[in-house]
């Protein structure tokens, strides 16, 4: 059965998955805080909801920049069927970024200012940056590790902690966190460049494999692969999450190393999307791994 048009605009599974990360970070934030548990669930609540509102109002504003390119490749999504005018679907996500930020507003200013920026940084990827190669890979890395970051201030507000003290060490967990989300996040983004390559040229978008080759994004994607599996063990070497969290990550790991494996031995379309379906299958197990870690 069909969603109706605005929620099929929002895309609801990918602000679940952007809510979870944001608990995740919340979680690890939280037990390294002692904060009481009774004392974190309306805050994680409200963390959680901040972050789908402005994934949601990005994944609109995304449609809305896309519509003239989703007519041709993909004519079923609401804009280009005709089921949501172009200027409702502007409004659907300016009224969720607008709710977004508000609902920060008990996190504390670093929350607010964190989901003010996201909203802004997602307007200026949907309608520039996406196109821009490289720069877009690492935006899209850099929105993924925000999620736990987010998670991580929103649970540091309740002890009065701030970014400072975060990026300083005191919730060091949650920074690794991000960090391993945010580089294999870009990896997989320059995989998906490559298997994207045809469409991606007859709609006139310049991604790093179109302008400077596919050996290149290869090589970039391998790297930003390797720099999150070379953090995977962080977490567990100072004694931060147990056995369980190293076993999945482990397993997590090895799909990566066979993704970067195929995408290094050829670079074509086929090759291009095995490897970024191993990505996405070792960023869930990843995701598994963090929420073990958490727990």
């Amino acid at each position: 059965m069909r969603l109706p048009a605005s929620l099929e605009l929002i895309r609801p599974h990918n602000c679940l998955l952007a809510g979870s990360a944001v608990l995740i970070g919340f979680l690890v934030a939280a037990r390294s805080c002692s904060v009481p548990l009774a004392q974190t669930l309306p805050a994680a609540a409200l963390a959680f909801a901040v972050a789908a509102m402005v994934c949601a109002g990005g994944n609109a504003v995304n449609d809305y920049c896309d519509r003239e390119i989703d007519a041709i490749n993909r004519p079923e999504r609401p804009i280009p069927s005709g089921r949501l005018s172009p200027r409702r679907a502007l409004e659907i996500a300016r009224y969720l970024f607008i709710i977004g930020a508000i609902l920060a507003i008990p996190l504390g200013a670093t929350c607010i200012l964190l989901a003010v920026l996201n909203s802004a940084v997602l307007v200026l990827y949907a309608s520039w940056l996406k196109r821009r190669g490289l720069v877009g890979n690492l935006t899209v890395g850099y929105l993924v590790g925000s999620t736990f970051l987010f998670g991580g201030l929103a649970a540091g507000e309740l002890k009065g902690m701030s970014a400072t003290s975060l990026i300083a060490g005191e919730l060091r967990t949650v920074s690794i966190l991000a960090a391993m989300a945010a580089l294999s996040t870009v990896g997989r983004e320059l995989i998906k460049d490559i298997e994207d390559m045809k469409g991606d040229r007859e709609i006139g978008l310049r991604t790093l494999p179109i302008d400077r080759g596919t050996k290149l994004a290869a090589v970039l994607a391998i790297a930003f692969i390797s720099a999150a599996l070379a953090l995977s063990p962080l977490p567990y070497a100072l004694g931060l999450f147990g056995s369980v969290y190293l076993v999945l990550v482990a397993a997590s790991a090895l799909i990566f190393v066979l993704a970067a494996l195929t995408i290094a031995r050829y670079q074509g379309h086929r090759s291009a999307a095995k490897a970024s379906t191993m990505c996405k299958i070792a960023m869930g197990v990843g995701l598994l791994a963090f929420l073990a870690g958490a727990v």
